[in-house]
This record gives structure tokens, C-alpha cells and sequence, in this order.
């Protein structure tokens, strides 16, 4: 048994003799960490009973004939519906011990409001502890600035494809002249241009026309020669 462990709790015993044993349960873990080891339980029979029989042994007047058996103080009772109070002392001791389990706020909420006994282990972890913690988190986390949008890179247009030139219209090649006698061939030609010229009617059209297999031979024989 821890001496230390004993004075704290007679001190809060002796200044609220309604102190709840969770209370003390999570004061006395502070002071010594094998009591951790105990259930609430098995603390409340160990300490806070002893120390208060040892008050209450101080404060009641002995018998002349027989002692008188010490009186347990008796607790308050629990309200019911007193919400506000439980909400404070889960934040309480979560403030003090982020680690406490479940069933030992559960414990001491009990001894607080009568009614939180009327809900299972996990609906009081949703309605109690798990709002307190996302409480405490949301003061403590870090307020970060936003970061600034990013300005979006101007786009810069490609350059359009220049056109293709637009190509030059094929021109026919000038069939060449073999090793004839080029002038002999005109001659020939510009005389059969000037007798169609001089034709003044169809008639003499027609006898132009009619020597023109001559004109054809003596372009050829030309050619050849």
C-alpha cells in the first residue's frame, strides 16, 4: 500500500467527501503506476474504503461499555440527466490522462448520472469521450493557411503550317527537231498559210485543202533531210 497514494486520497476525501472513485482512481495513477494494474474495484476496496473507515473512526466518540462501529459516509446519489457534468468530467480527466480506458470513464460517469448506466459501453464512448476528444483535437490542431492558387501558365498558340507554294502549271515541252532543216519546213508552211489566205471563196478553200497530202510529203522529205 502506497503512504502517498493514502494522503492524497484522504486529503480529497477530507476536502469533498463525495469525490467519485474514478476520480481518485485517476489521481492516484498519477502518483503511483502499478495501481493501474487494479480495477476500479479493486482500488476503491484497497484505498478510498480504508481511508475513509480510518475518518470516519476519527470522528465518531468512543463507548464507555462497547465501541461504536464506525459509520461509512454515505455518497451522494447520482442525478439523473445531469449531461453537462459528465461531458466536464470526461473532459477533466481525459485532460489529464489521454490514455484512460473506456470502462473507467464509463465507471465514473455512472457515479455522476444515474442514467449513463442505462447505455452500453459504446454509446456512451460515441455520446462522451469520443466528442471531447474530437473537441480537444480541433483546439489544439495548427491552423494552416491556405496555400495560394497557382497562376495557370499563359498558352502560347503554335504558329499555323506555312502553305505550300502553290506549284507551277506543267508546261509542255516543245517536241525538238531532228537533224532536219528547220527553215525548209516553215517555208513550206507559210505558203500554205498565204493560198489559204488568198482564197476568197469556199471553193478555192476546198482546192487549198485538197493539196494539203502534198504539203504533208514536202514537210516530211523537209524533216528528213
Amino acid at each position: 500500500m502506497n503512504k502517498n497514494v493514502m494522503e492524497f486520497i484522504e486529503l480529497e476525501l477530507t476536502k469533498d467527501p463525495g469525490v467519485s472513485n474514478a476520480t481518485l482512481f485517476e489521481g492516484a495513477k498519477l502518483i503511483d503506476k502499478t495501481i493501474g494494474k487494479l480495477n476500479p474495484r479493486q482500488f476503491h476496496a484497497k484505498y478510498p474504503l480504508q481511508v475513509k473507515r480510518r475518518l470516519a473512526g476519527h470522528s465518531s466518540g468512543r463507548a464507555v461499555r462497547a465501541p461504536v462501529r464506525p459509520k461509512a459516509a454515505q455518497r451522494p446519489r447520482a442525478r439523473k440527466g445531469d449531461a453537462d457534468a459528465v461531458l466536464a468530467y470526461v473532459k477533466r480527466v481525459l485532460k489529464r490522462n489521454p490514455e484512460v480506458t473506456n470502462a473507467e470513464l464509463f465507471s465514473g460517469a455512472c457515479e455522476i448520472d444515474a442514467s449513463v448506466a442505462e447505455l452500453s459501453p459504446r454509446q456512451f464512448h460515441a455520446k462522451y469521450p469520443l466528442q471531447i476528444k474530437r473537441r480537444l483535437a480541433a483546439a489544439e490542431a495548427p491552423r494552416r493557411a491556405a496555400p495560394a492558387p497557382r497562376r495557370a501558365a499563359p498558352v502560347v498558340a503554335e504558329p499555323a503550317p506555312a502553305a505550300a507554294p502553290p506549284s507551277a502549271p506543267a508546261v509542255a515541252a516543245a517536241p525538238a527537231m531532228g537533224g532536219g532543216d528547220a527553215a525548209a519546213v516553215r517555208g513550206l508552211l507559210l505558203s500554205l498559210v498565204r493560198e489559204l489566205a488568198k482564197a476568197e471563196t469556199q471553193a478555192e478553200t476546198i482546192e487549198v485543202m485538197a493539196r494539203l497530202d502534198g504539203y504533208v510529203n514536202d514537210v516530211m522529205q523537209a524533216a528528213r533531210s
